[in-house]
């Protein structure tokens, strides 16, 4: 089974002089995100897998190279570890 993932809801995205943050009000955190990260979590506003993340970003970017999955689970990783997103259900 494909794990899917979805931003929480309780964390609030901050664009501030073309720079993407997102504050996570619980645990006083704001993590900030390159343009390409920035552009995972709109996505992410809904649930999606490494896959279809990964297939985003080549559509998006036309330069991107084929480690795209790989920097894509390293990205959703680190929000995982920050509690900025959560698996999907259902």
């Amino acid at each position: 089974m494909m794990h899917r993932y979805v931003k929480k809801q309780s964390c609030e995205t901050i664009i501030l002089d073309d720079e993407i943050m997102v504050l996570h009000p619980e645990r006083f955190t704001i993590t900030k995100l390159s343009p390409v990260g920035g552009f995972c979590w709109s996505l992410l506003a809904s649930a999606h897998s490494i896959d279809t993340l990964s297939a985003a970003v080549r559509e998006q970017y036309e330069g991107a190279d084929h480690s795209v999955e790989e920097d894509v689970s390293d990205f959703l990783n680190r929000l995982l570890e920050c509690e900025l997103i959560e698996a999907a259900h259902g």
